[in-house]
């Protein structure tokens, strides 16, 4: 299903952080060493403090309220929240981690980030856009598009950027 306008901001950033999961990915790919992992440490905590952080606060005080009136199944909004948490647990981890365990941080981040992306576009999105009527998801809209702002850098992915001449 084409995602509705009301939720494509939040589906640009979810494309910006599976697009920090391939960069993991492939990064890590054939042992690619420490300094490469030193250099994706840094991208995945520049993306987290400059877009996720404010994104997961948008998500938790804007969608996920009207997710779990729109949501048939009322532990999905308990499960996104369980996976906020372990996400931001990932990359706190990701931030302290040595040398050591830097690898496997990365990994353990991009395998949550992932899947958790995967089934909030695939299942909860869905479910939004099947379960609400189109005046609620238009005014759901405007909540997010006005939270974005106040929350989240833009990292060209969540506002439209003013265009040159304009």
């Amino acid at each position: 299903m084409k995602r509705h306008a009301a939720l494509v901001p939040l589906s640009r950033q979810h494309h910006d952080a599976l697009a920090l999961g391939v960069f993991i990915q492939r990064g890590l790919r054939d042992g690619a060493g420490p300094r490469a992992a030193e250099r994706l440490r840094r991208q995945a905590l520049d993306v987290w403090n400059l877009e996720l952080s404010g994104h997961f606060e948008v998500e938790e005080t804007v969608l996920f309220p009207a997710a779990r009136q729109a949501v048939p199944e009322p532990e999905t909004v308990d499960r996104l929240l369980r996976e906020h948490d372990g996400i931001r647990e990932a990359f706190s981890a990701l931030e302290h981690a040595g040398p050591g365990k830097l690898e496997s941080s990365l990994q353990v981040l991009r395998e949550r980030l992932v899947d958790h992306i995967r089934f909030e576009e695939r299942v909860v999105f869905e479910a939004l856009q099947e379960s609400m009527a189109e005046q609620a998801l238009a005014a759901l809209g405007l909540e997010i598009d006005a939270a974005l702002p106040r929350l989240c850098v833009r990292l060209g992915s969540a506002a439209a950027a003013p265009r040159a001449g304009s």
